[in-house]
């Protein structure tokens, strides 16, 4: 079979995919572990595991299982709607982690609450 360049393009994509979401994951993962009493880490962590899975189904079933390459109409579907579910589940859990984040216990520079006067915190920040 030959490797034509949408092929490459397939694969390149996907791994660039795959190896942005391993790296927002693993930072995810470090702030949860640096921080293991704010929920919204594990849940960030979760979501973007969830959204790199999403990004592995359409290159693992086409290349490793099906070892094909082209599909028929009702195959991509199902791939996409697994992509979809996937995807969504992982966005679904930023939100959550974004919107149930508590800033209030986290510092600015190590000089205090970030909700604190911002402008006085920036001035803090900068004669350090």
């Amino acid at each position: 079979m030959a490797k034509p360049p949408e092929l490459w393009a397939f694969i390149l994509t996907n791994a660039l995919l795959f190896i942005t979401g391993c790296l927002l994951t693993a930072l995810s993962y470090l702030a949860y572990y640096q921080n293991p009493k704010k929920s919204s880490y594990r849940y960030s962590t979760v979501g973007f595991a969830f959204i790199v899975l999403g990004g592995l189904i359409s290159p693992v079933y086409r290349l490793g299982i099906r070892s094909d390459y082209h599909l028929d109409a009702s195959q991509r579907l199902i791939l996409q709607s697994a992509e979809a579910i996937l995807l969504a589940l992982g966005l679904g859990l930023l939100f959550y982690a974004v919107v149930r984040h508590d800033g209030s216990s986290s510092t600015v520079g190590g000089v205090g609450p970030a909700d604190s006067d911002f402008y006085d915190a920036d001035d803090r920040w900068h004669r350090n």
